[in-house]
């Protein structure tokens, strides 16, 4: 659908834990085209000067495709490949069941609420460390 160009995602750096959160702002990230823009814009943002940890909230998500998933995979092993980290929050029960069968919260933790993965990451350096260590 073609009538959606634009954003997907917005993005906002928190200071306290030193961390960018993603937010989704479509309802239903479900076709090619949107799947290959997600891609475009998380790649986008692992860069030197950003923060290297991620929080992704899916509190707008419905609907969110195997070419979605596809795309947030990609950003997450390009981010742990980085060094950082990427923690998933706020996932629908019907997003959360197509990502727990790709196994998902094995590469990116899947927290409740942003608030839970913010305290996670601001459980001290060494915690976020073993994480990356852990998952890599």
């Amino acid at each position: 659908m073609s009538s959606q160009a634009g954003a997907l995602i917005s993005y906002e750096q928190v200071p306290q834990p030193h961390a960018g959160v993603v937010e989704f702002l479509s309802h239903s990230i479900a076709d090619p085209d949107h799947a290959t823009e997600l891609s475009r814009q998380l790649a986008s943002l692992v860069r030197p000067e950003l923060p290297n940890r991620f929080v992704l909230d899916f509190k707008n998500v419905r609907a969110f495709s195997s070419t979605a998933f596809g795309a947030l995979v990609g950003f997450v092993l390009k981010v742990r490949k980085a060094g950082g980290i990427a923690l998933i929050c706020n996932m629908d029960e019907f997003v959360r069941f197509g990502a727990d069968i790709i196994r998902l919260g094995d590469y990116a933790p899947i927290f409740a609420d942003r608030q839970a993965a913010l305290d996670h990451l601001a459980g001290g350096e060494a915690n976020a460390n073993a994480d990356v260590a852990f998952v890599s």
